[in-house]
């Protein structure tokens, strides 16, 4: 007879176990969260900068549930560049422009299992990125720009399979752009710019299928550039110019079909200009200047009617100016 009334009431017993462990468990996770936030704040070389003084926790060894509430509710609405899930859990931090002064690496990543946008752009942040980084399994938009982190970029951004902004321009990394990039079929911006870069492209850039914006541009980038680029079907923007590419444009970069702008220039590319660049019917800018291009200009180009900029100075091309260049009606420069 009991045991078959424990079996009457289990399932209610069960019911009333998921809710409370549903209810409580967001609010414990906010509450770690903003402990850690409030750590890494206490660890910042000017902590006690005025953007940061809305971040203060209310006593931490409180012991009822509604002290527990007010610590969520605190950082969730009060919190300044902390934006909250409808679970209360941290999905958005963004400090660009805040003044932050410090290590990057003093923040614990493993407590923000749903960030989704990390933006820390512009900012006085130093020391090296830290592969720890590949805990934010749902980040999608990550800007570390304008600061002065050094050393490589970490292969284990190769991990954060969300991933579709990069920005990392305007820092002081060194050594090449890890493959593993290559693995982030939901990218579709990347600025690695003015950051000290060296080394190849390598060929995985390929399988970025979705990459609509590439800024690769003033760093100490070398080797020829991929054939595979000619598979970024949805890439809008080209820049890779003012590094040290050699050899050929690829002829694949004519199947870029709505490439809107194409910056190659302040490189030691050589040969001829590939007739296929007049397939990028969307084409508004092209800069192939200071290289060492050789040959003719093809007439093809004259096929862009998009064209408003157009720039092959300092070369060592040859030959007539094609007629076909009188189509460029658009043409501003």
């Amino acid at each position: 007879m009991a045991f078959s009334s424990f079996n009457k009431l289990s399932p209610v017993f069960f019911i009333i176990f998921v809710l409370i462990h549903f209810q409580f468990r967001p609010a414990f996770d906010s509450t770690q969260e903003a402990q850690a936030l409030f750590k890494w704040k206490a660890n910042l070389q000017n902590q006690s900068h005025y953007v940061l003084s809305s971040w203060s926790l209310y006593p931490i060894n409180a012991t009822n549930n509604s002290n527990q509430q007010r610590t969520k509710i605190s950082h969730c609405t009060n919190w300044f560049g902390v934006s909250c899930d409808h679970a209360g859990s941290i999905h958005r931090l963004n400090l660009f422009i805040a003044g932050l002064k410090g290590k990057l690496n003093e923040l614990s990543f493993s407590s923000f299992p749903h960030l989704a946008c990390l933006d820390l752009a512009i900012n006085e942040l130093f020391g090296v990125i830290s592969t720890q980084i590949c805990n934010l399994s749902k980040l999608k938009y990550l800007d570390l720009s304008t600061n002065q982190f050094f050393g490589k970029i970490p292969a284990e951004i190769g991990l954060l399979m969300h991933l579709e902004t990069l920005h990392l321009a305007e820092n002081q990394l060194n050594g090449s752009i890890p493959k593993e990039i290559g693995q982030l079929s939901s990218f579709s911006e990347l600025a690695l710019y003015s950051s000290g870069l060296d080394g190849s492209v390598s060929a995985s850039f390929g399988n970025l299928s979705n990459l609509a914006w590439l800024y690769l541009f003033n760093n100490s980038l070398s080797g020829s550039i991929p054939i595979e680029m000619g598979n970024l079907s949805n890439l809008v923007e080209f820049y890779i110019d003012t590094n040290s590419f050699s050899g050929p444009i690829p002829s694949s970069l004519g199947n870029l079909k709505i490439l809107e702008v194409l910056y190659i220039f302040c490189n030691q590319l050589s040969g001829s200009i590939p007739q296929e660049l007049g397939n990028l019917e969307f084409l508004t800018n092209i800069s192939l200047r200071s290289n060492n291009f050789s040959g003719s200009i093809p007439a093809s180009l004259g096929g862009l009617r998009n064209l408003l900029y157009i720039d092959l100075f300092n070369n060592s091309l040859s030959g007539s100016i094609p007629p076909e260049i009188g189509n460029l009606k658009n043409l501003l420069i």
